[in-house]
């Protein structure tokens, strides 16, 4: 599978008999991340065999990316759309029914024209606002350990404010890295930093049946991961062993502090051997360790991806993406060099 198209006058009509097309438009606090965006998309429909189509209509438009879904698979294509963090916007664009109406939201300067065939802008859906607030790290509730051995309920909870402490995950990249990780077909995830467990509650929210195991050295934040389900271990990464073949997915916010970068890649590499033989690493980490952790992952025989520098608020980090098997890479290295030239 190619995983894109590029649609001439002369293949369209190959493509809308069979394929619907759906523009989905980027959260405003990830536009300048479109590539990470297209492939979240992309892996969050693994088996719904759509296509990402490199030469989009409206392309006057800023933050928008598009695709041809199988018109049997639309279904459970709407359905997936719940969960994803970069895109939440979502649109159908209809050849057959073309009409005068206009959504403001997506107003082309452009004639509604492509490829010699003029098509009508619809709405197809829009993630639920409130249940993206109630994710947030600043509302969703957590539970700390007190000193006195009592468990206390909490609002916001978002680390103590060290360099080395937790900072809150966005809702948007906490879903996006669970999706890079291929949910529909890989179950069990370990995230070794932890912290206030934003990975492990909206893996739990992607991935209902998945199993959820989770480390970290603080000991208050343990109660906290075991209320979002996780099963939970207060130690360093680099002092567990788990045994072959235990996880599928490492989905991991490292610490951004310097100091931490040694500890960091020990625990990766602990944590490589007990990953299944097509288990996956989506790690975001500081920018500056980003380097460190290549040449970590490479020496340990993974095979890199994608990676993508995000801008977090003022903290420059970068998302990367690692399998332990060349499978996937290969399938998709075609793909992967367009991806590469869409900004």
């Amino acid at each position: 599978m190619d995983y894109f198209v590029e649609i001439t006058k002369s293949n369209i009509d190959n493509y809308l008999g069979e394929y619907e097309l759906i523009v989905c438009k980027i959260r405003n606090s990830r536009i300048r991340a479109k590539q990470i965006a297209i492939l979240e998309v992309i892996f969050s429909q693994i088996d719904n065999n759509i296509l990402f189509i490199k030469n989009s209509p409206l392309g006057d438009i800023k933050g928008i990316v598009s695709f041809f879904c199988p018109k049997k698979n639309l279904y459970v294509f709407r359905e997936r759309l719940h969960y994803l963090g970069y895109c939440d916007t979502f649109y159908l664009l209809d050849f057959e029914n073309v009409s005068n109406e206009k959504i403001i939201e997506l107003n082309s300067i452009n004639p509604l024209f492509w490829k010699g065939k003029a098509f009508t802008i619809r709405h197809f859906f829009s993630q639920n606002e409130n249940v993206y607030i109630q994710q947030s790290p600043h509302v969703r509730e957590f539970k700390i350990a007190c000193n006195d051995g009592e468990t206390k309920t909490i609002h916001g909870y978002r680390g103590d404010g060290s360099e080395l402490g937790k900072r809150a995950l966005p809702v948007e990249d906490a879903r996006c890295m669970v999706n890079l990780s291929l949910p529909t077909k890989n179950k069990r995830m370990i995230d070794p930093f932890a912290g206030g467990g934003g990975i492990i509650y909206l893996h739990k929210y992607i991935v209902p049946g998945g199993t959820m195991t989770s480390i970290d050295i603080d000991p208050v934040l343990k109660p906290g991961l075991e209320y979002y389900g996780a099963s939970h271990h207060v130690t360093n990464v680099v002092e567990i062993d788990f045994p072959q073949n235990s996880f599928d997915s490492v989905i991991t916010e490292t610490p951004f502090s310097a100091q931490a970068t040694d500890t960091i890649i020990k625990g990766l590499k602990s944590l490589n051997s007990c990953l299944s033989k097509d288990g996956v690493f989506v790690i975001m980490c500081g920018k500056d360790q980003g380097k460190s952790i290549n040449t970590a992952m490479t020496e340990l025989g993974n095979f890199y991806l994608f990676s993508q520098e995000i801008d977090r608020k003022g903290i420059d980090v970068e998302i990367q993406i690692w399998h332990k098997s060349n499978e996937l890479i290969e399938q998709m290295e075609n793909f992967i060099s367009v991806l590469r030239k869409i900004h």
